[in-house]
Protein backbone atom coordinates (compact mmCIF):
# COMPACT_ATOMS: atom_id res chain seq x y z
CA UNK A 1 0.00 0.00 0.00
CA UNK A 2 1.59 3.14 -1.09
CA UNK A 3 1.48 6.07 1.42
CA UNK A 4 -0.33 9.59 -0.20
CA UNK A 5 0.85 12.69 -0.15
CA UNK A 6 -0.38 13.85 3.01
CA UNK A 7 0.91 11.14 5.17
CA UNK A 8 4.71 11.58 3.70
CA UNK A 9 4.18 15.43 4.62
CA UNK A 10 3.17 14.23 8.23
CA UNK A 11 6.32 11.82 8.46
CA UNK A 12 8.67 14.11 7.37
CA UNK A 13 7.33 17.19 9.80
CA UNK A 14 7.83 13.93 12.50
CA UNK A 15 11.62 13.33 11.54
CA UNK A 16 12.20 17.02 11.69
CA UNK A 17 10.37 17.63 14.57
CA UNK A 18 12.52 15.13 16.55
CA UNK A 19 15.63 16.30 15.08
CA UNK A 20 15.34 19.26 16.47
CA UNK A 21 14.25 18.37 20.00
CA UNK A 22 17.39 16.20 19.77
CA UNK A 23 19.98 18.81 19.13
CA UNK A 24 18.09 21.31 21.42
CA UNK A 25 18.51 19.06 24.66
CA UNK A 26 22.14 18.28 23.23
CA UNK A 27 23.39 21.38 23.12
CA UNK A 28 21.86 22.10 27.04
CA UNK A 29 23.45 18.77 28.25
CA UNK A 30 26.74 20.05 26.76
CA UNK A 31 26.46 23.04 28.42
CA UNK A 32 25.66 21.79 32.48
CA UNK A 33 28.16 19.20 31.38
CA UNK A 34 32.01 19.15 31.26
CA UNK A 35 35.64 19.21 33.07
CA UNK A 36 35.66 21.67 35.99
CA UNK A 37 38.34 24.77 34.93
CA UNK A 38 41.34 25.61 36.65
CA UNK A 39 43.96 23.48 37.91
CA UNK A 40 43.43 20.46 40.97
CA UNK A 41 44.84 21.46 43.97
CA UNK A 42 47.27 18.91 45.51
CA UNK A 43 47.12 17.07 48.49
CA UNK A 44 50.18 17.83 50.93
CA UNK A 45 50.26 14.82 53.93
CA UNK A 46 51.92 16.08 57.74
CA UNK A 47 54.73 14.24 58.05
CA UNK A 48 53.84 13.18 61.59
CA UNK A 49 51.49 10.97 62.41
CA UNK A 50 47.70 11.10 63.65
CA UNK A 51 47.42 10.89 67.30
CA UNK A 52 43.50 10.73 68.80
CA UNK A 53 42.73 13.78 71.85
CA UNK A 54 40.13 13.22 74.56
CA UNK A 55 38.71 16.19 75.66
CA UNK A 56 39.04 16.93 79.30
CA UNK A 57 36.46 15.71 81.81
CA UNK A 58 34.56 17.69 83.61
CA UNK A 59 34.55 18.13 87.42
CA UNK A 60 31.97 16.37 89.35
CA UNK A 61 31.30 16.44 92.83
CA UNK A 62 31.33 13.57 94.89
CA UNK A 63 29.13 12.95 98.32
CA UNK A 64 28.92 9.83 100.28
CA UNK A 65 25.43 9.27 101.50
CA UNK A 66 25.22 7.59 105.41
CA UNK A 67 24.67 3.66 106.01
CA UNK A 68 20.74 3.14 105.91
CA UNK A 69 19.31 2.61 109.58
CA UNK A 70 18.58 -0.97 110.20
CA UNK A 71 14.65 -1.78 110.01
CA UNK A 72 12.58 -3.81 112.43
CA UNK A 73 10.72 -6.49 110.72
CA UNK A 74 8.86 -7.85 114.02
CA UNK A 75 5.17 -7.83 114.43
CA UNK A 76 4.59 -3.84 114.30
CA UNK A 77 6.53 -3.43 110.85
CA UNK A 78 3.25 -2.10 108.83
CA UNK A 79 4.94 -0.63 105.85
CA UNK A 80 6.66 -1.60 102.75
CA UNK A 81 7.50 -0.63 99.06
CA UNK A 82 3.68 -1.39 96.94
CA UNK A 83 2.13 -2.97 100.23
CA UNK A 84 0.35 0.15 102.37
CA UNK A 85 -0.98 -1.32 105.71
CA UNK A 86 -5.24 -2.07 106.13
CA UNK A 87 -6.76 0.88 107.76
CA UNK A 88 -10.07 0.70 108.40
CA UNK A 89 -12.91 3.48 109.54
CA UNK A 90 -15.38 2.39 112.47
CA UNK A 91 -18.27 5.36 111.59
CA UNK A 92 -19.62 4.27 114.89
CA UNK A 93 -16.19 5.06 117.24
CA UNK A 94 -15.08 7.66 114.76
CA UNK A 95 -11.59 6.31 114.87
CA UNK A 96 -9.20 4.63 112.53
CA UNK A 97 -8.02 1.19 112.96
CA UNK A 98 -4.46 -0.16 111.02
CA UNK A 99 -3.25 -3.23 110.84
CA UNK A 100 -0.10 -4.72 109.26
CA UNK A 101 -0.57 -6.09 105.16
CA UNK A 102 -1.14 -9.48 105.22
CA UNK A 103 1.34 -10.60 103.08
CA UNK A 104 3.99 -8.93 105.75
CA UNK A 105 2.01 -10.90 108.83
CA UNK A 106 3.81 -13.82 109.75
CA UNK A 107 3.02 -17.04 110.19
CA UNK A 108 3.59 -16.85 114.22
CA UNK A 109 1.48 -13.86 114.25
CA UNK A 110 -1.73 -15.62 112.34
CA UNK A 111 -1.39 -18.39 114.97
CA UNK A 112 -1.55 -16.05 117.79
CA UNK A 113 -4.58 -16.63 120.23
CA UNK A 114 -7.48 -14.25 119.49
CA UNK A 115 -9.34 -14.82 122.47
CA UNK A 116 -12.35 -15.13 121.33
CA UNK A 117 -14.81 -17.54 118.56
CA UNK A 118 -17.82 -17.42 116.49
CA UNK A 119 -20.19 -20.18 117.51
CA UNK A 120 -23.41 -19.02 114.69
CA UNK A 121 -24.61 -16.01 113.33
CA UNK A 122 -28.89 -16.23 113.23
CA UNK A 123 -31.41 -14.27 112.13
CA UNK A 124 -33.38 -12.05 115.03
CA UNK A 125 -36.62 -13.18 115.59
CA UNK A 126 -39.57 -11.22 116.74
CA UNK A 127 -40.17 -11.47 120.25
CA UNK A 128 -43.48 -12.18 120.05
CA UNK A 129 -44.38 -15.41 117.88
CA UNK A 130 -47.78 -17.42 117.27
CA UNK A 131 -47.44 -21.16 117.89
CA UNK A 132 -50.50 -22.58 117.94
CA UNK A 133 -54.91 -21.45 118.56
CA UNK A 134 -57.42 -23.06 120.17
CA UNK A 135 -61.56 -22.26 120.50
CA UNK A 136 -64.02 -22.14 117.18
CA UNK A 137 -66.40 -19.72 115.81
CA UNK A 138 -66.19 -16.64 116.59
CA UNK A 139 -63.64 -16.91 119.58
CA UNK A 140 -60.53 -18.16 118.79
CA UNK A 141 -57.88 -17.89 120.89
CA UNK A 142 -53.85 -17.31 119.70
CA UNK A 143 -51.25 -19.56 121.83
CA UNK A 144 -48.34 -17.08 121.56
CA UNK A 145 -44.67 -17.44 123.31
CA UNK A 146 -42.69 -14.66 124.98
CA UNK A 147 -38.93 -15.37 123.61
CA UNK A 148 -37.63 -12.96 126.03
CA UNK A 149 -38.71 -15.33 129.13
CA UNK A 150 -40.38 -18.23 127.37
CA UNK A 151 -43.70 -18.07 128.82
CA UNK A 152 -46.75 -19.46 126.70
CA UNK A 153 -49.78 -17.84 127.08
CA UNK A 154 -53.52 -17.46 125.13
CA UNK A 155 -54.64 -14.41 124.31
CA UNK A 156 -57.11 -12.57 121.31
CA UNK A 157 -58.01 -9.19 119.28
CA UNK A 158 -57.63 -6.20 121.61
CA UNK A 159 -55.66 -7.32 124.08
CA UNK A 160 -52.08 -5.81 125.03
CA UNK A 161 -49.07 -7.35 126.38
CA UNK A 162 -47.67 -4.09 128.52
CA UNK A 163 -44.13 -6.57 128.98
CA UNK A 164 -43.74 -7.09 125.62
CA UNK A 165 -44.66 -3.15 124.39
CA UNK A 166 -47.22 -5.13 121.83
CA UNK A 167 -50.72 -4.67 121.26
CA UNK A 168 -52.53 -7.92 119.78
CA UNK A 169 -54.63 -6.09 116.94
CA UNK A 170 -56.53 -9.30 115.25
CA UNK A 171 -56.27 -12.79 115.36
CA UNK A 172 -57.88 -14.69 112.90
CA UNK A 173 -58.34 -18.61 111.95
CA UNK A 174 -58.88 -19.60 108.46
CA UNK A 175 -58.71 -22.46 105.76
CA UNK A 176 -55.54 -21.90 103.52
CA UNK A 177 -53.74 -23.39 100.94
CA UNK A 178 -50.74 -25.37 102.37
CA UNK A 179 -48.27 -27.08 100.42
CA UNK A 180 -46.75 -30.41 101.66
CA UNK A 181 -43.33 -30.86 102.87
CA UNK A 182 -42.17 -31.91 99.52
CA UNK A 183 -43.80 -29.49 97.63
CA UNK A 184 -46.63 -32.07 95.39
CA UNK A 185 -49.13 -32.00 97.19
CA UNK A 186 -51.40 -28.59 98.26
CA UNK A 187 -54.20 -29.08 101.09
CA UNK A 188 -56.65 -27.06 102.49
CA UNK A 189 -55.50 -25.86 106.25
CA UNK A 190 -56.84 -23.86 108.98
CA UNK A 191 -53.51 -20.82 109.41
CA UNK A 192 -53.90 -18.86 112.29
CA UNK A 193 -53.11 -15.61 111.80
CA UNK A 194 -52.50 -12.68 114.23
CA UNK A 195 -51.74 -8.74 113.55
CA UNK A 196 -50.07 -7.13 116.00
CA UNK A 197 -48.75 -3.68 116.55
CA UNK A 198 -44.72 -3.47 117.93
CA UNK A 199 -45.31 -0.21 120.00
CA UNK A 200 -41.49 0.54 119.74
CA UNK A 201 -41.11 1.18 116.10
CA UNK A 202 -45.03 1.56 115.22
CA UNK A 203 -45.40 -0.41 112.75
CA UNK A 204 -47.80 -3.58 112.40
CA UNK A 205 -46.29 -7.37 111.78
CA UNK A 206 -48.23 -10.08 110.98
CA UNK A 207 -47.40 -13.57 112.47
CA UNK A 208 -48.76 -16.92 111.77
CA UNK A 209 -48.28 -20.33 114.11
CA UNK A 210 -46.83 -21.79 110.56
CA UNK A 211 -43.72 -20.29 110.52
CA UNK A 212 -41.31 -18.20 112.67
CA UNK A 213 -41.43 -13.95 112.25
CA UNK A 214 -38.03 -12.29 112.21
CA UNK A 215 -37.13 -8.80 112.52
CA UNK A 216 -34.57 -8.26 109.70
CA UNK A 217 -31.88 -7.92 111.72
CA UNK A 218 -28.84 -10.76 112.50
CA UNK A 219 -26.75 -11.32 115.99
CA UNK A 220 -24.42 -13.81 116.21
CA UNK A 221 -23.18 -15.84 119.20
CA UNK A 222 -19.32 -15.20 120.46
CA UNK A 223 -17.52 -17.60 123.01
CA UNK A 224 -13.98 -17.58 124.62
CA UNK A 225 -12.30 -21.00 122.70
CA UNK A 226 -13.23 -24.51 124.23
CA UNK A 227 -15.63 -22.90 126.38
CA UNK A 228 -19.51 -23.45 126.06
CA UNK A 229 -21.51 -20.69 127.37
CA UNK A 230 -21.58 -17.91 124.28
CA UNK A 231 -22.42 -14.19 124.83
CA UNK A 232 -24.81 -12.47 122.00
CA UNK A 233 -23.78 -9.78 120.00
CA UNK A 234 -25.06 -7.23 117.39
CA UNK A 235 -23.36 -4.70 114.97
CA UNK A 236 -21.59 -1.94 117.13
CA UNK A 237 -21.74 -3.66 120.55
CA UNK A 238 -18.21 -3.44 122.83
CA UNK A 239 -17.49 -5.71 125.38
CA UNK A 240 -14.37 -7.09 127.66
CA UNK A 241 -13.54 -10.58 127.99
CA UNK A 242 -10.27 -10.36 130.45
CA UNK A 243 -7.89 -7.41 129.75
CA UNK A 244 -9.15 -7.19 126.00
CA UNK A 245 -11.86 -4.89 124.73
CA UNK A 246 -13.66 -6.60 121.97
CA UNK A 247 -15.86 -4.44 119.07
CA UNK A 248 -18.13 -6.23 116.89
CA UNK A 249 -17.58 -4.21 113.46
CA UNK A 250 -20.14 -5.65 111.29
CA UNK A 251 -21.80 -9.27 111.24
CA UNK A 252 -22.89 -11.16 107.75
CA UNK A 253 -25.34 -13.84 107.41
CA UNK A 254 -24.60 -14.85 103.89
CA UNK A 255 -21.89 -16.34 104.59
CA UNK A 256 -21.81 -16.33 108.20
CA UNK A 257 -19.11 -14.33 109.29
CA UNK A 258 -18.15 -11.06 111.87
CA UNK A 259 -15.42 -8.54 112.05
CA UNK A 260 -14.27 -8.04 115.19
CA UNK A 261 -11.57 -5.79 116.56
CA UNK A 262 -9.54 -6.60 119.98
CA UNK A 263 -7.61 -4.15 121.73
CA UNK A 264 -5.69 -5.42 124.74
CA UNK A 265 -2.48 -3.45 127.19
CA UNK A 266 0.21 -6.00 125.43
CA UNK A 267 -0.92 -5.13 121.90
CA UNK A 268 0.58 -1.80 120.11
CA UNK A 269 -1.96 -2.00 117.46
CA UNK A 270 -5.36 -2.85 117.59
CA UNK A 271 -5.71 -6.50 115.73
CA UNK A 272 -9.46 -6.74 113.44
CA UNK A 273 -10.14 -10.01 112.41
CA UNK A 274 -13.16 -12.31 110.26
CA UNK A 275 -14.30 -14.92 112.03
CA UNK A 276 -16.18 -18.07 110.94
CA UNK A 277 -18.52 -20.46 112.74
CA UNK A 278 -16.98 -23.17 114.51
CA UNK A 279 -19.96 -25.58 114.69
CA UNK A 280 -23.69 -24.96 112.49
CA UNK A 281 -25.59 -25.05 115.38
CA UNK A 282 -26.80 -22.12 118.03
CA UNK A 283 -25.53 -21.91 121.50
CA UNK A 284 -27.39 -23.82 124.10
CA UNK A 285 -27.04 -21.02 126.97
CA UNK A 286 -26.87 -17.96 125.10
CA UNK A 287 -25.59 -14.60 127.42
CA UNK A 288 -27.31 -11.65 126.95
CA UNK A 289 -25.36 -8.59 126.71
CA UNK A 290 -24.57 -7.50 129.82
CA UNK A 291 -24.79 -10.58 131.90
CA UNK A 292 -22.44 -11.19 134.32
Amino acid sequence: MKASTNDKVLIGAGLLLALASAAVFGTMVGRHVGFPSGEVPTVELAATGYAAKAPEAPAVRTETWAAPVAQSRGRDWIYDTFTPPEIFYNARSKQFTVRPPSSLVEEAVVQEDFGIELVAVQPEPFRLQLIGYAGGGGSWRGTFLNLSTGEVFLAGGGRRLSGLGVVVKSLDVRLQPVRSGEGRMITQQRVATAVVTDEKTGRDVVLTHRERQFTGMIFAFVAAPGESASREVRTGDVFKLGEATYRVEAVQMSPPSIEITKEAPSQALPDRRSLTPREVEAPETPERPGAS
